[in-house]
């Protein structure tokens, strides 16, 4: 680790044997942000419940022994015993405590994704994230703490400004939802990994990122999105419908998944409707299509498989996601990474896990700019995704001038499951 000039900083990584957590390391260690972000900490320890190893502990960096955050206590009292001055948080504890309790402690906090406490009752992803929105945010002025910094959230919530202004100036008018006459705004995301060993068949649900999270999403009650600075319920749940649009250069038909930048996008464009569109990788679609009889019904008892490293590595295919800035007057404009898995091998991850660990890291680097809860679209966009391409490549831009204005509602094509 470096030295910071500011004096001790002292980062507390929680979640360090997970995907996230390994893709993370690897970043710090071998991209050009991440060594900017290793030269500002002066320590660097890494926690996790599981004793599982590391394939390496970065230079500089502190394994502690195997302990399990589920409690405002637990994490105070490593904050106290470590004199930390940061938690990155890429497991699941719970945000609207943790960023209480680091706050109180003079420690600023950061995390993937809005999450509760484990073994507690799951909360609905719009009212988890109502949470930690007026009215109910809590006041936190000490220190920064920033809520979801992953590819989306974290991301797609930067590349929604970048599109405004690429299409802006491919159009020439100025760079607001207004002159673009924007009716929507929609995130879409296309897996493709695939399984070479042939082990992600109908028998197993294999999925790119935590299995049991992705099956939690998926089954949750109500499908949403935002209209008017809305959330708005869309009569069914995510499995239950497919939704058209355009992700990359490919159109795609994806479920509509409950996502929180959905919720928080909403806040700064009010004007325009906003959802989110995941086409998961195909063995997973066929084993929601069709799962194995003995399976049962309740989805967090079905068999799963984890498609990264360290469980496997012998992978193809890549990950699309991006923003889609739908104009009445313009057609479509989407933006956004295409990472193969290749890219994700070359940091002992896949696609996934490598553009979620980007947006760790560049929303780590800006970390401590703002005061209180916020987001990444709060943050300098420009900073944020420079970091962000710096690892993943430059973004895709593919413009369809031609393209008809269409609501959710007509994008509708048949029902998933």
């Amino acid at each position: 680790m470096g030295r910071s000039r500011a004096g001790a900083a002292r980062a507390l990584f929680v979640g360090c044997h997970g995907g996230v957590g390994r893709a993370v390391l690897a970043v710090i260690e071998r991209s050009v942000p991440g060594r900017q972000l290793a030269e500002r900490l002066d320590a660097l320890l890494l926690v996790d419940r599981h004793d599982a190893g590391l394939p390496t502990v970065p230079a500089g960096a502190t394994l502690l022994p195997p302990t399990t955050v589920d409690s405002a206590d637990t994490l105070r009292a490593l904050i106290r015993e470590h004199a930390i001055t940061t938690v990155v948080d890429v497991s699941s504890i719970d945000t609207v405590e943790c960023t209480k309790t680091c706050d109180a402690l003079g420690a600023h906090f950061l995390c993937t994704s809005v999450e509760e406490w484990p073994g507690q009752a799951t909360i609905a992803t719009d009212e988890a994230i109502a949470r930690l929105l007026p009215p109910h945010r809590p006041l936190l002025p000490n220190r920064s703490h920033l809520v979801g910094a992953g590819a989306n959230p974290g991301i797609v919530n930067a590349l929604v400004f970048a599109a405004i202004e690429a299409m802006a100036g491919r159009v020439g008018v100025e760079a607001t939802p207004e002159a673009l006459d924007l009716h929507a705004v929609l995130i879409t995301e296309e897996d493709t990994t695939r399984d070479l060993a042939g082990e992600d068949a109908r028998d197993v649900f294999a999925m790119t990122w935590s299995p049991p999270h992705c099956l939690e999403e998926l089954f949750e009650p109500r499908a949403f999105a935002a209209r008017n600075g809305q959330v708005v319920d869309l009569g069914h749940r995510p499995v239950d419908a497919w939704y058209r649009a355009r992700c990359g250069e490919a159109i795609i038909e994806g479920m509509a998944v409950p996502h929180e930048e959905v919720v928080t996008l909403a806040r700064r464009l009010p004007s325009v409707e906003i959802g989110f569109l995941y086409r998961i990788p195909e063995a997973a679609r066929r084993f929601l299509e069709t799962p194995p009889a003995d399976a049962g019904r309740d989805p967090r008892t079905w068999p799963t498989r984890k498609l990264y490293p360290p469980w496997t590595t012998a992978l193809a295919g890549e990950d699309r996601v991006g923003v889609l800035l739908c104009s009445r007057r313009f057609g479509e404009l989407w933006m956004g990474f295409r990472t193969d898995v290749s890219l994700g091998l070359q940091y002992g991850t896949n696609a996934t896990q490598l553009q979620v660990a980007a947006g760790v890291v560049a929303g780590w680097l800006q970390l401590g700019s703002r005061t209180g809860i916020h987001f990444v679209e709060d943050l300098d966009w420009r900073s944020y995704l420079e970091a962000v391409s710096q690892i993943l490549g430059p973004p895709l831009v593919v413009h369809d001038r031609q393209a008809t204005p269409l609501g959710l509602a007509e994008r509708r094509v048949e029902v998933a499951v």
